[in-house]
């Protein structure tokens, strides 16, 4: 086994050890398990939204410092960082929540007015996974017997079936790639 081979079987095995640490398994009661690994999974959705969010908010701010601070990605000189960059910095990282940010960028024309729906809906499933416990859940609405809405749904469908998650992770990457394209232009 060469150096790169060990450190992913350590990194792999890292993963589990802190995984165990809130959700841990071999216990002798299967239906515990079960609801260990269920809680597992549930992490890791609520790990996929929250990447996805990150990165695109992330590329955001990258565009806002290209637009309003002329910060060039491409030019081989060093960025010169100045109180103008560091201003724009401290509101976009502090001050500035995900919602203007989208509106912000909208009125910039980074982003379309489809994309702007799109990353919304990304901005309200954020919110669920980083303010619910539970996210596997499906919530009552109205006064009728039969509960009407699942927590996490992305397009009317339940984000925990995986041909959903890997849709939503279709739809968020292709926003992604494009807002770094321009970021590179």
């Amino acid at each position: 086994m060469n150096s790169v081979e060990r450190q992913t079987k350590k990194a792999l095995a890292d993963v589990e050890t802190i995984q165990s640490f809130i959700h841990p398994l071999g216990d002798p009661d299967p239906a515990q398990n079960l609801y260990m690994a269920r809680s597992r999974r549930e992490d890791a959705v609520r790990v996929t939204v929250l990447q996805m969010s990150l990165a695109i908010e992330d590329m955001l701010n990258s565009l806002f410092a290209r637009v309003f601070v002329g910060h060039d990605p491409n030019s081989k000189r060093k960025a010169r960082k100045g109180k103008m960059f560091h201003e724009l910095e401290e509101l976009l990282e502090g001050r500035m929540g995900f919602e203007a940010k989208l509106k912000l960028a909208r009125v910039l024309r980074l982003i379309t007015k489809g994309q702007q729906s799109k990353l919304d809906r990304l901005r309200s499933l954020r919110n669920k996974c980083a303010h619910s416990w539970m996210l596997d859940i499906v919530r009552k609405r109205g006064k009728g017997p039969k509960p009407t809405k699942r927590l996490l749904e992305y397009e009317g469908r339940n984000l925990f079936d995986l041909a959903v998650l890997e849709g939503f992770m279709h739809t968020y990457s292709r926003i992604y790639l494009k807002l770094f394209e321009k970021y590179l232009s």
